[in-house]
């Protein structure tokens, strides 16, 4: 790694690094699977500039090591880019070893930087607006199962007092009127653990409602097939058990303007 980099984008291009040779694919391989040249991806790798959020999340997705990364690595994208703005930390150049980085595209958001994921009361600063942009793939947890569609049909009782109806929003639109495996979202049993199939204790999809108790905001940070991100997550109930969703698959006006109290 350059000597010259210091500071978040170091942060960022070391994290990038590790998971790259986790990955295993040789530059021409990713070329293959991404939207990006193998000078480009060399670039990024030697910490000569910051690729677009949507590119960092296709690229970690190809694997499952590289999944659970990206929570991290979208926070370390971000910071980097702050830094690089702020004039904070300069990547070297492709040339002339010093120069400015090229700003990473990203989805507008209202969320704080994610916090780290440990339990802790917290006082909820406002509601997150999602950010929502174009397809890319999945990193919320698809699992197998059976069920019959809900196309908005709630599988709970009506929301009581102090609760909110939300609805399960996929940003891939293919996936809006299908019942597939491909297309299912997990719900997790613990928001502060990773999202992944050992933490998954049920499934909704598309257009399901479900009936939200309260919210937090520091859980773990999920990422969707898109870029957009958000670390907030909504208790809800689900066949008789007390699971989490993710804010970030819930319909974005939800999100955006729920009055739900903080879970304690």
């Amino acid at each position: 790694m350059p000597d010259q980099l210091d500071g978040p984008v170091r942060d960022f291009v070391s994290g990038l690094r590790h998971m790259h040779r986790e990955l295993g694919l040789s530059l021409k391989d990713l070329e293959a699977r991404l939207p990006a040249s193998r000078s480009s991806l060399s670039r990024y790798l030697r910490g000569q500039s910051l690729p677009d959020e949507r590119l960092l999340v296709q690229w970690c997705k190809l694997s499952f090591t590289g999944e659970d990364r990206l929570p991290e690595l979208v926070r370390l994208l971000h910071l980097a880019n702050e830094a690089a703005a702020a004039g904070e930390s300069t990547p070297p150049g492709p040339s002339e070893g010093k120069g400015p980085p090229v700003p990473a595209q990203r989805p507008p958001t209202d969320d704080p930087a994610p916090k780290p994921a440990h339990r802790r009361k917290l006082v909820l600063a406002g509601a997150a607006t999602a950010a929502v942009i174009a397809a890319a793939t999945v990193l919320v947890v698809v699992l197998n199962g059976n069920g019959a569609p809900s196309d908005g049909v709630s599988r709970e009782t009506p929301a009581a007092k102090d609760t909110e109806r939300i609805t399960v929003h996929n940003v891939d639109k293919d996936c809006r009127s299908k019942h597939t495996r491909e297309c299912s979202m997990g719900l997790a049993m613990d928001p502060y653990l990773a999202y992944r199939p050992s933490n998954i204790g049920g499934r909704v999809w598309h257009g399901e409602q479900l009936t939200a108790e309260c919210r937090i905001a520091n859980g773990v940070t999920v990422t969707d097939e898109v870029g957009g991100h958000s670390s907030i997550w909504f208790r809800v109930r689900q066949d008789g058990k007390e699971l989490w969703m993710p804010g970030i698959r819930i319909d974005p006006g939800e999100l955006q303007y729920s009055t739900l109290d903080n879970c304690e």
